[in-house]
């Protein structure tokens, strides 16, 4: 009996310390999932970094990075990252002003000649640069707005372009915010 009753309170204790660390595990993890942000998924180039947004990718195409969310082409929206060395002709006023012109819109040979509609243009401090932010319509891909932002540092010129289905604006409006909120430029 004295051995049984030893048996018992064996298998009582180990029951016990398994329903006590999944009980604390489970907690813990719960603790982690609703108190600990999610890792930022940062795209990084030798000028500049921001986050992307959720399933979001960049591949480098020519002298530009495309970064596209996920799912398969034709894309909803599209971001397109340039930077170039910095010449004369590279300050925010000579971006200021080419973005404040409607641009015009690639038809097709023959058609009648068409210009984006420019429907905002402004200067903003992103991080601790101040940028040429515009918004046009159809200035780059028919049937999307692009939202551009144009800086410039010691050496280089960079031009970021979020283009999105006019039909999905809304849905990704948060995400390009969020994305251009943590834009970070290296270099002065």
């Amino acid at each position: 009996m004295d051995v049984l009753g030893s048996v018992r309170f064996l298998v009582a204790t180990s029951i016990t310390f398994l329903i006590t660390v999944v009980v604390l595990g489970g907690g813990g993890y719960l603790a982690s999932q609703l108190m600990v942000p999610p890792m930022r998924d940062v795209f990084r180039t030798a000028a500049f970094e921001f986050d992307l947004a959720p399933g979001w990718w960049c591949e480098l195409d020519g002298s530009e990075y495309v970064c596209s969310p996920p799912g398969k082409p034709p894309y909803e929206a599209i971001a397109v990252l340039a930077m170039k060395e910095r010449n004369d002709q590279d300050n925010l006023k000579a971006y200021e002003d080419h973005l404040k012109q409607p641009q015009p819109i690639d038809n097709g040979a023959g058609r009648e000649k068409k210009f984006s509609e420019v429907r905002e243009i402004r200067r903003s401090v992103i991080g601790a640069h101040e940028w040429v932010e515009a918004l046009h319509s159809g200035s780059e891909i028919p049937n999307y707005d692009t939202y551009y932002f144009a800086t410039i540092t010691s050496e280089l010129g960079i031009l970021v372009t979020l283009s999105v289905n006019r039909n999905f604006s809304r849905q990704y409006a948060d995400r390009f915010k969020e994305m251009i909120k943590t834009l970070h430029v290296y270099q002065r």
